[in-house]
């Protein structure tokens, strides 16, 4: 028996028939809310960036490389230390997906926003902005980009530099778009629901559907109660799975089970039957995506017996 990932930073690697790893707001100004130390984020921050372009101190973790045979967009995880932040720039589209702390993110010609763990930011490509950490928070993104995007036209972007002084003048707005607290990392599904490949109840929503900007396959926020799991089952595409909450069980036939955390994520390549869910004690709540865009193709299989699920190893 296994766990999941190494608490360290790696890039998820696919081949056939392998496991991929890579782990009350009151009464308060808006910069404080929900204002994060650094022992309190989910994910690895990985190696320091160059400053420049960051200012501060800067990390990244590489999550999913591009160019898999899945085809999911490159996803990284970036962390910031309180204040820290990036230049303005450009890239091909991204979605930004707010895992702890607080944030500020501003597009040009628009105000600066506060952005907080659980909200879901899309960047068309193309578009100038900048994004980093409130003064006093440590500050968390996954982001899912098109790595490959070449501008149609070139731009004329004198000066990059987010100043001290700019920095230190902005009074951010909130975010137009928050999901709100659920009491898991992204919002929950509203209503519980009861499916005949699973063997309790999940809740389920959308984080983002197949029209994001950053190209990527449409990703669900799956909520299981503590001893929920899922039957054994396949994607034509394969599938991601980022771990947000909580303690769960993931295993591919002919494999040990493995133990998932917060932090963890899990790719299960196309074709290879898997099955995952929450450990006995632990709510446990994960991100799920099919490999490709337009490839939905699940086959489902017989669910672990009682005697079966009892047997695994307690995390």
């Amino acid at each position: 028996m296994k766990k999941a990932l190494q608490r360290g930073c790696m890039a998820a690697v696919l081949a056939a028939g392998m496991l991929a790893l890579g782990a009350c707001t009151c009464n308060q100004p808006p910069a404080r809310q929900q204002a994060a130390a650094k022992e309190e984020l989910t994910f690895p921050i990985g190696r320091q960036l160059a400053s420049p372009p960051f200012t501060g101190q800067a990390f990244r973790c590489d999550m999913i490389a591009a160019g898999s045979a899945m085809e999911f967009p490159q996803t990284n995880n970036i962390t910031f230390a309180p204040g820290a932040h990036s230049g303005w720039h450009r890239h091909g589209g991204m979605v930004v997906l707010v895992t702890g702390g607080a944030g500020i993110y501003q597009e040009e010609g628009k105000p600066a926003q506060l952005i907080r763990k659980g909200d879901v930011v899309q960047i068309p490509a193309g578009v100038r902005h900048w994004h980093g950490a409130a003064k006093d928070s440590w500050f968390s993104q996954v982001v899912i980009y098109d790595s490959a995007w070449k501008p149609d036209k070139k731009y004329q972007d004198a000066d990059n530099a987010v100043t001290d002084g700019y920095y230190d003048s902005l009074a951010p707005v909130e975010y137009a778009q928050r999901n709100g607290s659920t009491g898991t990392m992204f919002k929950a599904g509203e209503k519980e629901l009861s499916l005949p490949a699973f063997n309790g109840p999940i809740r389920l929503s959308d984080v983002i559907t197949e029209d994001n900007a950053a190209g990527a396959p449409s990703i669900h926020n799956v909520v299981f109660e503590p001893g929920v799991i899922n039957a054994w089952h396949e994607h034509e595409a394969g599938q991601v799975l980022i771990v947000t909450d909580g303690v769960g069980y993931h295993q591919m036939a002919g494999r040990p089970v493995e133990i998932l955390h917060d932090g963890d994520v899990a790719v299960c390549p196309p074709g290879v039957r898997h099955w995952h869910g929450a450990a006995p004690n632990s709510r446990f709540a994960h991100l799920a995506a099919n490999g490709k865009r337009g490839k939905q193709g699940v086959k489902w299989y017989d669910m672990l017996t009682s005697a079966e699920y009892r047997s695994l190893p307690r995390p």
